[in-house]
């Protein structure tokens, strides 16, 4: 399940490149559900951590994915450890409503992505009221409603 506190930027709370690098393991790499999310984010195929084929970049490592992709990729592999999903952009929010069906995951929003990236039947917990939706509408409603009482609260 997806689980969701919504509030403003704190410190350290973008920092995925440093959160990544101090945890990562290379056989994540290795893992076909991984090299599907670099796929899909980055537009890149991955043939090891030290060679992630990119077609702007051309031959990369791990270091220089998108911070989104680290991020989904540290939900996945790391599930135990709350990440800040504004770090995404939208083009990784269905795969992290994917993930959330695998996995038990917690991720802090302080942006609102666009409508059209939440998928239809996004199923999500907010953490900081309780409620659970099950509709992309539900999700949208309960976001901007936590995002409105955090900047009131701020």
């Amino acid at each position: 399940m997806l689980y969701v506190t919504v509030g403003e930027m704190e410190p350290f709370d973008g920092d995925i490149d440093n959160v990544f690098y101090g945890n990562y393991e290379e056989s994540w790499f290795e893992d076909e559900f991984v090299k599907r999310m670099v796929r899909e984010v980055d537009s890149s195929e991955v043939v090891s951590a030290w060679c992630i084929n990119s077609p702007v970049l051309g031959p990369i490592t791990f270091e220089r994915i998108s911070g989104g992709v680290k991020v989904l990729i540290m939900l996945y592999c790391m599930p135990q450890m709350k990440q800040w999903a504004s770090s995404c952009g939208e083009n990784c929010m269905g795969l992290l409503f994917e993930i959330g069906e695998m996995k038990d995951i917690h991720v802090k929003f302080s942006h609102v992505p666009k409508r059209e990236s939440i998928p239809e039947d996004a199923k999500a917990v907010f953490e900081d009221t309780g409620k659970a939706v099950s509709n992309r509408h539900e999700f949208m409603l309960e976001l901007l409603e936590g995002l409105h009482m955090a900047r009131q609260e701020g």
